[in-house]
């Protein structure tokens, strides 16, 4: 009898210790990151950046949740609900695109309903002005007006900086220099992508410029005239690029300048 009661003792035994492994199992969400920082990215542009979410714990999360929040942010609609077994992780994109400079921020909240787990990754970015960075126009791609006399320019560099500052440096063909620098202020496209900019520069002379642009891509159309030159008006939105007068008449392809972007945002 009492063998009986001792095999017994050792099952309940056993299954207890079974038991109380089974509720020692501890679910657990993982996040590789607590901030993802888009850095500078320019208006229009989109920016893409991952995050890692893995299942640390020893049971499988039937129902991960993702949820992004903030203006600028999103994440593809795939990448919103999902299962993770034991040990398994899986990579989502979170991606960052405005139409207006400024800073922006925002959350990736991932959650399991079920398991009442919940990680937050917080989310910043600066969107820039599509036009800042470095651009550079030379051969063909320099306007007519500009590589012919009196300027006879061969290369010029223009350096839109985030800062609403500008650097212009133009080299003619016997090597001379001309360094101009100022602040810019550009306006909203229109339907076909046409901005007006408004510039003041500051040396080598005080002067105002004012004219059109439009981005695409790595490229860019430019066409900008001094304002206040007797019988000449500068480009406008709406007349489109060529639009400068002289004397009342459209100059057409004279004033219009092509540029190429070689460097990123600049600081």
């Amino acid at each position: 009898m009492k063998k009986i009661l001792y095999s017994v003792m050792i099952a309940a035994l056993v299954f207890a210790g079974y038991a109380c492994s089974s509720s020692s199992d501890s679910p657990e969400l993982g996040v590789s990151e607590s901030n993802l920082d888009f850095g500078d990215v320019r208006t229009g542009e989109e920016n893409t950046l991952t995050l890692e979410i893995r299942n640390d714990g020893d049971v499988t999360l039937d129902d991960v949740n993702v949820a992004v929040t903030g203006a600028g942010f999103s994440i593809a609609e795939e990448d919103m609900q999902f299962a993770l077994n034991v040990g398994q992780s899986r990579t989502v994109s979170i991606s960052f695109i405005a139409e207006n400079p400024g800073d922006f921020s925002g959350s990736v909240t991932v959650s399991s309903v079920s398991e009442n787990l919940v990680r937050t990754v917080n989310l910043a970015a600066f969107a820039v002005d599509a036009i800042a960075g470095t651009w550079i126009s030379q051969g063909e791609d320099i306007a007519p007006g500009l590589a012919g006399p009196p300027f006879l320019n061969v290369e010029i560099v223009a350096t839109f900086n985030a800062d609403n500052t500008y650097n212009v440096t133009s080299i003619d063909q016997a090597g001379s220099t001309i360094e101009f620098t100022g602040t810019w202020v550009a306006g909203a496209p229109n339907d076909a992508g046409i901005r007006s900019i408004l510039l003041e520069q500051a040396t080598p002379f005080a002067v105002v410029s004012s004219g059109i642009f439009r981005i695409n891509g790595s490229r860019m159309e430019y066409e900008v005239i001094q304002q206040g030159l007797t019988g000449v008006e500068p480009p406008t939105v709406e007349g489109g690029f060529g639009s400068t007068l002289v004397g009342g008449n459209p100059t057409g392809p004279f004033w219009i300048q092509q540029y190429s972007r070689v460097e990123a945002v600049p600081n």
